[in-house]
């Protein structure tokens, strides 16, 4: 057996054992518990015919995530499982959070499956590469999933440095029913080139801090990555095919007065373009946000947002995002409801697809949230990408109930 799979066959059996010494350490230390979760019921609509045969006009979807926290002296246990149904997507069961976490001297450790966010931007974060996506509502509707790991953290300099060991979960993919898919119906099934492998484990680290108003993240990554190619099957279909890659990244934000300047930047290997080629590339996004706070003398703040995507590959860009203008604002109303509403206009500069998107939410009582959201794509035909998504405008409502 090689080290690598041998330290993913030991996620399980480390998570038990973490567990288990803990158990008697938990009749004499004091126990904090804490239950809580969602549930979320989204009902979708698509107001122009579809594109391909087969395809539905609306959808509904629920989903529940039960949470347990259990936290003693010395160490954590975090439990969030998901479950999904509906006319939306595949029926899912799976663990977004399933973790324990403890600190020796300056290490704090977490070993478990969990979820992780780098990045600085509001339309696209290349840096951001730990997890895998459910896409089985759709690609412009993705959800993180959870993903095995060991993180082991310590202070460095005046920030954190982070060291990962992460096992390799799949992206889940729509079904032929479901809207903003590709034109082909994508298998539940993969496969793995260029080196990459289903039992592989990849290994990343982080450095994060801060110096002034810059707040900074320094990041690399190797191991199988989450943007496979699709490879035409003899029955038609596509099959995702997994590669992998070599990433270094930045992510930076300099506040000054009431605007915050952002930037991400990555040097990537190893990744598949649209061309079905493994090529080194380059991919930026830079942008600001501004706040203009009490606007027209009422209690509401405005944030500006401007956003600027490049990437070298141009048109051959995997992500889409290789010559794309973001701008846009959101309103918070800063009220008992926590009102918030956001509008956001992206246009790609070389072929001139066009995306129109407005989301709100606000809460209806303590326990009770409603959100609204509506997408309109528009010459979207000529975009290498997202040409499948052409007649995909959408509008989707949803309820969260929290207990």
């Amino acid at each position: 057996m090689t080290a690598r799979r041998l330290l993913l066959s030991c996620f399980p059996a480390a998570l038990a054992t973490l567990l288990v010494a803990g158990l008697p350490m938990l009749s004499v230390a004091e126990i904090y518990t804490e239950q809580q979760g969602e549930i979320t019921f989204e009902t979708s609509w698509y107001p122009r015919d579809a594109d391909v045969a087969g395809q539905d006009e609306g959808f509904t979807h629920i989903e529940a995530r039960p949470e347990l926290y259990v936290e003693t002296d010395n160490a954590a246990l975090l439990l969030q499982p998901r479950l999904t149904g509906g006319s939306a997507g595949h029926g899912l069961a799976d663990l977004r959070e399933a973790h324990v976490t403890t600190r020796v001297g300056d290490l704090d450790i977490l070993l478990g499956t969990t979820i992780i966010f780098w990045g600085k931007t509001e339309s696209y974060n290349p840096v951001d590469i730990i997890n895998s996506q459910d896409f089985s509502r759709g690609f412009l509707r993705n959800e993180k999933r959870g993903a095995p790991m060991l993180r082991v953290s310590w202070p460095v300099g005046p920030g954190q440095l982070d060291l990962y060991a992460i096992g390799f979960v799949p992206n889940i993919y729509p079904g032929a029913k479901l809207r903003e898919r590709a034109g082909l119906p994508v298998k539940r099934q993969e496969s793995f080139s260029n080196g990459a492998k289903r039992d592989d484990l990849a290994s990343a680290l982080r450095w994060s801090g801060y110096f002034g108003d810059i707040d900074l993240g320094i990041s690399w990554f190797r191991g199988t990555g989450a943007n496979p190619r699709m490879r035409v099957q003899p029955d038609g279909s596509l099959m995702p095919d997994y590669s992998r890659i070599t990433q270094a990244g930045l992510d930076i934000q300099y506040l000054r007065g009431d605007s915050a300047f952002k930037g991400e930047v990555v040097h990537r290997s190893g990744q598949y373009n649209l061309s079905g080629v493994a090529k080194t590339y380059q991919a930026a996004v830079v942008g600001i946000e501004h706040n203009l706070y009490g606007v027209g003398g009422s209690e509401r703040d405005l944030v500006l947002i401007a956003e600027l995507a490049r990437d070298s590959r141009k048109a051959a860009a995997h992500s889409g995002f290789q010559n794309d203008l973001a701008v846009g604002a959101r309103m918070l109303f800063n009220d008992v409801e926590d009102s918030e509403a956001v509008l956001l206009f992206s246009r790609d500069l070389d072929n001139g697809a066009q995306m129109i998107s407005l989301a709100g939410s606000r809460r209806l009582s303590d326990s009770l949230t409603a959100d609204a959201s509506a997408r309109w794509p528009m010459d979207f035909e000529d975009d290498p990408v997202s040409g499948s998504f052409a007649r995909d405008a959408a509008v989707i409502l949803s309820l969260t109930y929290g207990f």
